[in-house]
């Protein structure tokens, strides 16, 4: 055991050397600040202002994106730096929770180091941590809200800290509701769990949202949560879903998406809400009337979101290097070794221990729910450290499979 201490600490080490130093990076060639990054300084900064807008001092609400991380942002007075700082430490912890994640499932400890060596080296993760987006700190405390669920030995302050934890992670993206209340079902229908138990853990997650609700209440007139899902969905899924259907709206509707905001009065608070419930409207429509296109799509962009290995944001800050060449390559390691995890996870299935058959269906989760925007590796960053886990023990798996193997001997030829 302190072998395996001394190696989880190097490996530890290690992952906060990489991430400093891409930060580091990212200073040193600029501040990319173009879309969410922009958004989310914009956000922060009218914060001061005493309105969560982009369009200070128009003060039209924002409702396409959590206050969580603009108001973290804030709270270090917008300074880039000691966000990424923050984020470099937070992510770093995140190789801890694999790793305790890891023996939670049932992994040997050795096997557990693995996958947490595999979270200290991820590529992607390693450069999410260094940009201004939400990743890090959403998978971060959605991770540490599962260690929760499925290991804490007392299991009322066990469920009570991780509906905390899946709260802060509603607060940073919505999403984190959406696979909270997924988390519970999984935990009901593979753990046994009493449907009462799920009921109070889905109430106290509700109860920590119900602020930004009622903001949104107040503010447009809709108790939403938020609209990022739908606008995400409309903009990038629905286009497609129609397209796969041949409907007759397919070549028109992303067009006429276009045309039908270009005559919003966005100052008007009605005309802003009818928009978002045009687009909701739209979406339940689809799923009706295309239920079969609608689940192909979904299952398309979800597959290519599990095997895509970041490509776009590596040669986004590195260009077309020999060191970009060398990341990519290193990156389609990690996609190569999730599509053999993925094979060993069906040919064992019926030997996978129970609580790694929980967090790699959690992990589907959230790959389907970022199936209804675009084929972005930022959408499995959240699902990474799970799958790791489960990317370890296949590979346990085939070393004792191959080892087993080897030690069978063949019948000495009759003489």
């Amino acid at each position: 055991m302190p072998l395996q201490r001394a190696r989880l600490t190097h490996w530890l080490f290690l992952a906060l050397v990489l991430r400093s130093a891409f930060a580091l990076y990212h200073a040193h060639v600029g501040w990319d600040l173009r879309f969410d990054p922009g958004y989310y300084l914009t956000l922060a900064q009218n914060l001061e202002q005493g309105v969560y807008s982009l369009f200070h001092p128009l003060d039209i609400p924002d409702t396409t994106r959590m206050p969580g991380y603009p108001f973290l942002v804030f709270l270090l007075g917008g300074s880039i730096p000691a966000v990424l700082v923050l984020q470099v430490l937070l992510s770093t912890a995140k190789v801890l929770l694999v790793h305790r994640l890891g023996l939670i499932t049932g992994l040997a400890p050795r096997t557990a180091l693995l996958a947490g060596a595999l979270m200290a080296l991820e590529p992607v993760d390693i450069i999410l941590t260094g940009s201004l987006l939400t990743e890090t700190c959403f998978t971060t405390a959605l991770l540490a809200g599962i260690v929760l669920l499925v290991g804490h030995k007392d299991r009322r302050a066990g469920l009570a800290y991780a509906a905390l934890c899946f709260g802060v992670a509603a607060w940073l993206r919505a999403n984190g509701a959406v696979l909270a209340v997924w988390s519970m079902m999984v935990m009901v229908v593979v753990c046994r769990w009493s449907l009462r138990k799920a009921v109070i853990m889905v109430a106290a997650l509700l109860v920590t949202v119900a602020p930004w609700i009622i903001r949104n209440q107040l503010a447009t007139g809709r108790a939403v949560l938020s609209d990022s899902g739908p606008v995400a969905a409309a903009y990038f899924h629905l286009p497609e879903v129609l397209a796969t259907a041949k409907a007759p709206a397919a070549a028109t509707y992303r067009q006429g998406l276009h045309d039908r905001a270009s005559r919003i009065d966005w100052e008007d608070r009605g005309q802003a809400s009818a928009f978002f419930n045009g687009l909701r409207t739209d979406l339940r429509r689809a799923a009706i009337s295309h239920p079969i296109a609608w689940c192909k799509v979904q299952l398309r962009d979800a597959a290519g979101i599990y095997l895509a290995p970041g490509r776009g944001h590596i040669v986004g800050f590195f260009g077309h290097s020999s060191l970009s060449a060398i990341l990519q390559g290193f990156a389609i390691l990690f996609s190569t070794l999730l599509v053999v995890a993925l094979f060993v996870w069906g040919v064992r299935a019926r030997h996978l221990p129970t609580p790694l058959l929980v967090i790699l269906l959690i992990a589907s989760g959230i790959i389907l729910t970022g199936g209804i925007s675009t084929t972005d590796a930022r959408f499995k960053a959240p699902a990474m450290p799970l799958l790791l886990i489960g990317a370890a023990w296949a590979v346990e798996e085939l070393r004792r499979l191959t080892a087993g193997w080897s030690a069978v001997r063949l019948p000495a030829a009759p003489r």
